[in-house]
C-alpha cells in the first residue's frame, strides 16, 4: 500500500510539474493615452493608444494574438478599464468598460500565476523528498 501511495505521489509531482511557465493567454495588458508610438503592451512599456485608431490596433491585437484579454488605458490621473471578449474568427468586442482614478491594479511585479504554481509545487516536492531522506525506518514488534 505504501508503494502504491508512494508511486501516486510521484506520477502527481510529475504532472504538476509539466504546467507549462509561459502560459500567459487572456492577461493583462497595458496601453497609454499620454503615448504617441511604441510599446510592447507591459506595464513597464504599454502600447500607445491617445487615439481612437490606435485604440482600436490595441484591441485587434489583444483579439487576434492572445484571445481576449484585460486592457488597462492609462492617462494622466486616471485609468480605463477593458474586459476584450473574444467571440471566435477573430471577432472582438468590448464586453466591459469602466474609469477608476489612481494607477491599474496589479502594476507590481509581474510574475505569472503558471511560474507561481510551478515553484509551489517545486517547493513540496523538496519538502516530500527531504522528509523520505531523514525519516526513521521503524521496525515491527513481533
Amino acid at each position: 500500500m505504501k508503494k502504491k501511495l508512494l508511486i501516486i505521489l510521484i506520477f502527481g509531482l510529475l504532472v504538476a510539474l509539466l504546467i507549462p511557465a509561459t502560459v500567459s493567454a487572456a492577461g493583462s495588458f497595458y496601453c497609454s493615452a499620454l503615448k504617441a508610438s511604441g510599446g510592447v503592451g507591459t506595464w513597464s512599456n504599454p502600447w500607445a493608444c491617445s487615439t481612437d485608431a490606435q485604440l482600436d490596433d490595441v484591441v485587434d491585437t489583444i483579439c487576434n494574438v492572445y484571445g481576449g484579454g484585460h486592457l488597462y488605458r492609462i492617462h494622466s490621473n486616471y485609468y480605463v478599464y477593458y474586459r476584450i471578449d473574444y467571440y471566435g474568427y477573430n471577432e472582438c468586442i468590448i464586453g466591459y468598460q469602466a474609469t477608476s482614478s489612481g494607477y491599474p491594479p496589479d502594476t507590481g511585479p509581474d510574475i505569472p500565476l503558471p511560474i507561481l504554481i510551478t515553484g509551489g509545487v517545486g517547493l513540496g516536492a523538496i519538502l516530500v523528498v527531504a522528509g523520505l531522506l531523514i525519516r526513521k525506518k521503524t521496525h515491527a514488534v513481533s
